[in-house]
């Protein structure tokens, strides 16, 4: 039976190829007309562009092009040739597709010279030549036909029956154009991958007189399928059907052993079950571990959140100190005062009993004598009170504000020295300062303050342990024309080797429980390098003391018109560098594709911007984790700009601080959905506000609009994190039941986040109300930002490139436009819908 089948197969495959091999020698062929050929354009060429007088006019003939030509024999090659171009030089047909050129043509004319007639004489024979010229920028130039490579066939068309058919390869370079032209070696053979005209012209020793040749067709030939390739697919066939005969064959032999296939199947079916425990074992976990994520993450974020309190603890201490340091001055000059006025009080009773009794010469000169003189006293007491006020108001509001100013930097040490004058009374240290009177600066007091009160508070927690007479020395100087050496050194105990490697680490302290947070040398350190733009060592030798030096600049590097130093959120940097994709950001025309969304394209537009209108400004981009945070870099001037936008809500209690934009986006323009895991279907089933109202959503409540819009919704079970990675983690670890974000521009509406994805809710859109806007801050930088960067985003806004941008990258989602918007109400607030 099987040999049956076999000998069937056989005769089958051989009655298909005899059939194939037929069909793809008469059926499987293309053919392109070139006289015909649309945007084809036919010419007469001659010799009187070479020095000859041979003249050409090319006549239409019905269907047919012909060549009318007066050889004159004044030029050494006289000659007449129809030139068919069929495309630019730039642009030539590929005839590596085709076989065969087919010619339909006659020429007639006068012949002389030898070989010209035939062998019995009766009849002249007429020869014509065809070139096929090729485009090469290697050798050709645009417009310059001399330069094309021709490849030349000679042919008697009276000798052959029409159409003839001439083989591509029979076309050889002709050896006058080699001779002409020098070319690589590589490039001396036939070359027809861009073939730009077909040329017939009169053999090389046309006779004088008139010459006719007459063109009726021109047609180009080729298998669809190469010989090679079709007989490869003849043998491919023959090897899939013998391989599927083996197959089948093998089959049969299958059937005759089930008994052992039976054996087998009960293997494979308890491995099934082992893959799916398997499996099952894995996504648990998988969720076990995504949750302990999201809660390392928070974990991470409340100690980021101590962190923070610590900070403040640390400049509220500093604002106590202040507090300590006014009350205890100001105890004097108003204890004075209040004991002048008490007695000048008294004075004045027994002045008016003097005048009831009767009044002296003396006594009147004794009572002014006394008035005066108590004046004065009273005079400079409040004189002295109104200038230690005055002096501590400015202390507090550098620190509290930390503004940058240009101020004295001796008045500041003196002031801070005056702050801690209470606490440094209560001991038996001392306190030298030698800061030359001429030094200004152009930096931040407030924060230089903060350094020196934490080196004292150091030297008096820590260095003067068990030491009674302490002595601090506070120094300044010039190095160079434009930086500063500020140093401070104790005659304390000292600082261990190992201590002294740790002592910028955050939290680290010898004191835990007793006073001491392990912020302040780390506060300290971040200040000097990043806001100050300087550095800072310490050196100490145990039972010898330690010395503090800090270098940096008289003018704060926020104030440098040379540098700005830009804002941006720290997720946003890193998809911006993905989105780029080693691309110029001045080059980028199309805003969508991967690592698109709305924040990206804000950085793009604002660094693009920024190379066109402030092309020699160097630009720093900073990193920021927190939206509050940037906010507030931006105030305190360490940042010149942000370059994503912020809503208005949260940068107009900081009007008069910093610079904001117009609106990037506008009021109700951020539409936001409902984003939550596939498995949920508590949250996809969600059918009114009712159901939305019930859910649990993760949100960052310095996200003003998002948390506003959640607390208008009615959400009672809104969980407040800081961070976009967190969120994303507790929905999709069952923590939450839906975040709120934009749509993307892909098709789905799918978010996908470090092998998360996150699903929209359908028909489910939320407005979040208000504008957004860029902002800067009132620096050198901050104001050429605002005068070049903000109106040039305007412009952008105004011309509809803006929403183009936000389109392109999803953030105006079409996809969705359809969708309910469930806090209806925000629709009266919306533009254009």
């Amino acid at each position: 039976m099987a040999g049956k089948t076999f000998q069937r197969m056989l005769l089958a495959l051989v009655l298909l190829t005899l059939l194939a091999l037929y069909a793809h020698a008469n059926w499987m062929v293309r053919t392109l007309r070139l006289d015909t050929m649309q945007g084809s354009e036919a010419a007469a060429a001659d010799d009187r562009s070479e020095g000859g007088k041979s003249v050409s006019a090319l006549l239409r003939q019905g269907e047919g092009l012909r060549l009318q030509c007066d050889i004159a024999p004044t030029y050494q090659w006289p000659f007449c040739e129809l030139d068919l171009r069929f495309s630019k030089d730039d642009q030539g047909i590929d005839l590596s597709r085709f076989d065969t050129l087919s010619l339909s043509i006659r020429a007639t004319g006068p012949v002389s010279g030898p070989g010209s007639e035939t062998k019995t004489g009766s009849q002249p024979r007429h020869f014509v030549r065809v070139f096929l010229r090729n485009f090469d920028p290697a050798y050709s130039k645009p417009g310059n036909g001399a330069s094309l490579k021709p490849h030349e066939v000679v042919f008697e068309p009276a000798a052959h029956a029409m159409p003839v058919e001439l083989k591509l390869s029979q076309f050889m370079v002709s050896s006058w154009w080699m001779q002409e032209h020098h070319t690589s070696i590589e490039m001396l053979g036939p070359q027809l991958e861009h073939v730009t005209a077909l040329a017939i012209a009169t053999a090389d020793n046309a006779a004088p007189g008139r010459h006719e040749i007459v063109l009726e067709s021109a047609e180009l030939r080729g298998l669809w399928i190469s010989s090679a390739t079709f007989r490869l697919g003849i043998i491919f066939v023959w090897l899939v059907c013998m391989v599927a005969y083996l197959v089948i064959y093998l089959v049969g032999e299958w059937q005759n052993s089930r008994e052992k296939l039976s054996e087998s199947d009960r293997h494979l079916y308890d491995l099934h079950n082992s893959n799916e425990l398997l499996e099952r074992r894995v996504e648990e976990r998988t969720r076990a571990l995504s949750s302990s994520n999201s809660r390392l993450i928070e974990t991470l974020q409340n100690l980021d959140v101590v962190r923070k309190e610590l900070v403040q603890s640390e400049k509220n201490a500093a604002l106590g100190t202040l507090v300590a340091g006014i009350s205890h001055e100001l105890n004097t000059p108003i204890g004075n005062a209040v004991l002048v006025g008490s007695a000048l009080g008294d004075s004045a009773r027994q002045f008016r009993d003097l005048a009831n009794t009767g009044l002296t010469r003396k006594a009147l000169d004794a009572f002014l004598l006394e008035v005066m003189q108590g004046s004065d006293i009273l005079n400079q007491n409040l004189s002295r009170a109104a200038a230690l006020i005055a002096s501590f108001k400015q202390l507090a509001a550098d620190q509290h504000s930390g503004q940058r100013r240009i101020f004295s930097l001796v008045d500041v040490m003196n002031e801070t020295a005056l702050a801690m004058a209470p606490r440094l009374r209560k001991t038996l240290h001392q306190l030298e300062i030698e800061v030359p009177p001429d030094l200004v600066m152009d930096s931040y007091p407030g924060p230089l303050s903060q350094i020196i009160m934490n080196f004292m508070n150091n030297a008096m927690l820590h260095g003067f342990e068990g030491v009674q007479h302490g002595k601090m020395c506070l120094q300044a100087k010039l190095v160079g024309a434009d930086r500063l050496e500020i140093s401070f050194s104790d005659n304390g105990v000292g600082i261990s080797a190992q201590v002294l490697r740790r002592v910028f680490e955050p939290f680290f302290t010898t004191k835990l429980g007793k006073g001491g947070s392990g912020l302040g040398m780390h506060l300290v350190y971040n200040i000097v390098t990043q806001l100050f733009g300087g550095q800072i060592e310490i050196s100490s030798t145990l039972g010898q003391g330690t010395r503090i030096r800090i270098e940096m600049p008289l003018l704060a590097p926020t104030a440098s018109a040379e540098c700005a130093r830009i804002g941006v959120p720290t997720d946003v940097v890193d998809d911006y560098n993905r989105f780029l994709d080693g691309r110029d950001v001045q080059d980028i025309s199309y805003f969508g594709g991967a690592f698109s969304r709305r924040d990206v394209v804000e950085l793009a537009l604002f660094m693009r911007e920024m190379h066109r209108h402030m092309p020699d400004v160097e630009i720093d981009l900073v990193a920021i984790d927190s939206y509050a945070l940037a906010i507030e870099h931006l105030r305190s001037g360490q940042i010149s700009a942000l370059a994503t936008s912020s809503w208005l809500l949260d940068l107009q209690s900081y009007k008069g601080e910093i610079e904001i934009s117009g609106p990037i986006v506008q009021d109700g323009q951020f539409i936001v959905g409902a984003y939550t895991r596939a498995s949920n279907d508590k949250a996809l089933g969600m059918a009114s506000l009712t159901d939305f109202r019930a859910l649990r959503v993760v949100s960052n409540s310095d996200w003003s609009a998002d948390w506003q819009t959640l607390a208008g919704l009615g959400v009672s079970d809104c969980v407040d994190v800081k961070t976009w990675r967190q969120m994303v983690y507790m929905v999709n670890s069952d923590e939450a039941d839906i975040l709120l974000a934009p749509f993307p521009s892909n098709s789905d509406c799918n978010i996908e986040f470090e092998a998360c994805i996150l699903i929209p809710v359908p028909d489910c859109r939320i407005v979040l109300n208000g504008s957004r806007h860029l902002a800067a801050a009132r620096s050198k930088v901050g104001l050429l930002i605002v005068q070049n960067i903000f109106p040039a985003f305007d412009r952008m806004v105004d011309d509809g490139s803006m929403r183009q941008a936000f389109s392109e990258c999803g953030f105006l989602n079409t996809a969705t436009e359809h969708w309910h918007i469930i806090n209806g109400a925000a629709l009266e607030s919306m533009h254009g819908t």
